[in-house]
């Protein structure tokens, strides 16, 4: 008697472990939107390259919708990138700019201009 006991609590956890799964898989369903977000690469200095004015007009497109628009970067990455915006119909005082905190990453070599220390993130 003792085995089919056994037996059962086993099965019964068989079957059910299907059915709770699919369960917690319609959680994820319920998540938040991403919201969306670009990456803007300046060549060296604040020099917007082509593929970076393309960015970033597709961001202000994306953007004119948006209440607020943020950038995180250096300065004068930064500045640049604010400027295109506005230049593309994003209206100035929906511009939020925050200065990026250093990227943790070692430098690669003295006098080397790495790129993700030319980076801009725009997000809203």
């Amino acid at each position: 008697m003792r085995n089919y006991g056994i037996a059962a609590v086993f099965a019964g956890g068989i079957f059910l472990a299907p059915i709770s799964g699919a369960m917690a898989q319609t959680n994820v369903a319920y998540a938040a939107e991403p919201r969306p977000e670009y990456v803007v690469f300046l060549d060296g200095g604040s020099h917007l390259s082509g593929s970076a004015i393309d960015t970033v007009r597709l961001a202000a497109g994306a953007a004119k919708s948006a209440n607020q628009v943020r950038l995180v970067g250096r300065p004068e990455h930064t500045a640049a990138v604010k400027n295109e915006l506005v230049r593309e119909g994003v209206p100035a005082q929906s511009i939020i700019v925050r200065r990026g905190a250093g990227n943790p990453l070692p430098k690669v070599a003295d006098g080397i201009d790495e790129p993700v220390n030319r980076r801009v993130e725009i997000s809203f």
